[in-house]
């Protein structure tokens, strides 16, 4: 029988902290944390430190991988809100002690132990996916509103970049088996990981899914040797090119359908005088939204056969009567008692739910997604109020961020004085977005130019190639993590959050360190 001393040896507590994490990150922030002070513990343990005190101070990869961290340390010299600055830190500090503990501690897994612990966590994120759709599917206590609220153990975008991570993992030769029934496995496992990214709508997700299998698709053809097989590799790759331009073509299309004539009347069949902003363009399926509306008559109407009143929110959160007036416009019915009464039953449910367009109904997640997009980016150009529109308001974020870095643009506001600055910008720059929803800039590269200027970014930018340029190895895995994780942070401040600093930090230091081919040679070339 093993020892309690062989089972709390210092190689078995480095496994169990990451096990923790690798289990976490999907399905429990406390395991995640849990995990980082198991590794930090076991390193304290573990004692050494003249040797690990050496390799600090030579490792010139720790120096450059630690001064992100370091960069905001600096950074407090000229902020003013230092709380916001302390929690910031805080938040990061995986971007610290990861590449810490992983270069200095004596404990490497094997290559054995690296295949099982990705394993382990295609295991835990295909869990998460089945809990998802539980709650998807009604069979849980939790209220969906929205369907990212499927979603119940993490954001719905960082589940989404560990979804494709782990498609990646499946794709890759990692998991290497002369056994028809592994590959028959993996086949399933990536059928049914891409089928949730469908379920769960994640445009993000699948826009960057797209983006890595496109990169590599172009790498493999390149590899083959044969005319034929590369040929049929190629028409294999151009046809999903080709079903996903197809679909966005069609989007664009139905946004795109000529205004219809309408006749703007006066007044509705009651004597109610009718609102008409001739100067809108904004439409549904061609019909314009801003005429022939009353809102006195829609509101009566729609409080005698709904139990959410017309002043009220939909289930999406959003105001109730402009998402009755784009549905009405959807079906080319006038806005007023008249319009509310052809309504069905399943009409009256569709909007309470927050639909705003009647053929959504017939439209796969994606599609959906693509056509409120485009109305979204449309609308947006007119000039319309953002609120309630993920995209509308991503765009307002960036619009209000880029006149933060005009005033700013050298060394930035600081480490803690972000959301200040974003609060008197939206101010300053009049924005028409509900207060409740003026957040920061949603784009990383963008976040830390705010914080900390141009010369920040070019820090941030070293601390996320240098490394990869330092050890020189190409690998599949780590490839597609740095292209998922460049791209997240394009649409989303990534390192902004405890969930997302971990991720981004364990699996950038988990990757390079033990994940390449050649990363047992790791040490005798950059540590000495």
């Amino acid at each position: 029988m093993p020892t309690i001393k062989s089972l709390l040896s210092n190689k078995n507590l480095f496994l169990f902290g990451i096990f923790l994490i690798i289990v976490g990150m999907p399905l429990s922030s406390f395991l995640m944390s849990v995990g980082q002070f198991v590794l930090l513990g076991n390193w304290i343990i573990e004692g050494d430190f003249k040797r690990k005190w050496n390799v600090m101070r030579t490792s010139k990869v720790l120096w450059v991988m630690s001064s992100f961290y370091l960069l905001h340390l600096i950074g407090l010299l000229w902020t003013s809100d230092f709380a916001y600055a302390s929690n910031d830190l805080r938040i990061k500090l995986p971007l610290l002690w990861f590449p810490l503990l992983f270069i200095t501690s004596k404990q490497k897994p094997t290559k054995k132990e690296v295949e099982g612990l990705l394993w382990l966590f295609v295991s835990a994120v295909f869990i998460a996916t089945i809990v998802s759709t539980l709650v998807w599917l009604g069979l849980t206590k939790h209220k969906v509103v929205d369907i990212r609220d499927i979603s119940i153990f993490n954001s719905h975008i960082r589940f989404a970049l560990m979804i494709v991570l782990v498609i990646c993992f499946l794709i890759h030769g990692y998991f290497k088996s002369g056994k028809w029934f592994w590959f028959l496995i993996k086949a399933v496992l990536i059928a049914w990981f891409v089928v949730f990214l469908g379920i769960m709508q994640s445009f993000t997700g699948i826009v960057i899914l797209g983006v890595v299998i496109v990169y590599y698709s172009a790498l493999f053809l390149k590899s083959l040797k044969r005319p034929v097989v590369k040929v049929g590799a190629f028409l294999i790759i151009g046809l999903f090119a080709a079903f996903v331009a197809h679909l966005v073509i069609k989007e664009i299309k139905e946004q795109q359908v000529p205004v219809k004539p309408i006749v703007r009347q006066e007044k509705t069949i009651n004597g109610n005088k009718y609102y008409n902003n001739p100067k809108s363009t904004e439409a549904e399926n061609g019909n314009l939204i801003w005429a022939n509306v009353c809102a006195d008559e829609i509101e009566a109407q729609w409080n005698k056969r709904s139990s959410i009143k017309f002043l009220e929110k939909d289930k999406k959160g959003n105001e109730i009567g402009f998402t009755i007036i784009r549905y009405l416009s959807s079906k080319g019915l006038n806005k007023d008692s008249t319009g509310i009464s052809m309504l069905s039953k399943e009409d009256i449910a569709l909007i309470e739910k927050g639909t705003t367009n009647y053929l959504y109904t017939n439209k796969s997640g994606i599609e959906k997604r693509i056509h409120e997009v485009i109305y979204e980016y449309d609308s947006y150009k007119q000039g319309k109020d953002p609120t309630g529109h993920s995209f509308m308001m991503r765009l307002e974020f960036w619009r209000v961020g880029m006149e933060i870095i005009k005033r700013k643009w050298l060394c930035g506001v600081g480490t803690g004085d972000v959301q200040r600055a974003y609060t008197y910008q939206y101010v300053y720059s009049n924005t028409k977005l509900n207060e409740k929803w003026r957040l920061r800039s949603h784009n990383q590269f963008m976040a830390i130019t705010i914080s900390f200027g141009i010369i920040g970014l070019i820090v941030f930018l070293m601390y996320l190639f240098y490394p990869i340029y330092m050890i020189k190895q190409k690998h599949f895995l780590f490839g597609a993590f740095i292209l998922i994780s460049l791209f997240s942070m394009l649409n989303e401040d990534t390192l902004e959050t405890q969930a997302g600093a971990t991720f981004f930090g364990f699996f950038y230091c988990f990757l390079i360190f033990f994940g390449t081919e050649k990363s047992d040679t790791y040490d005798s070339k950059n540590n000495s």
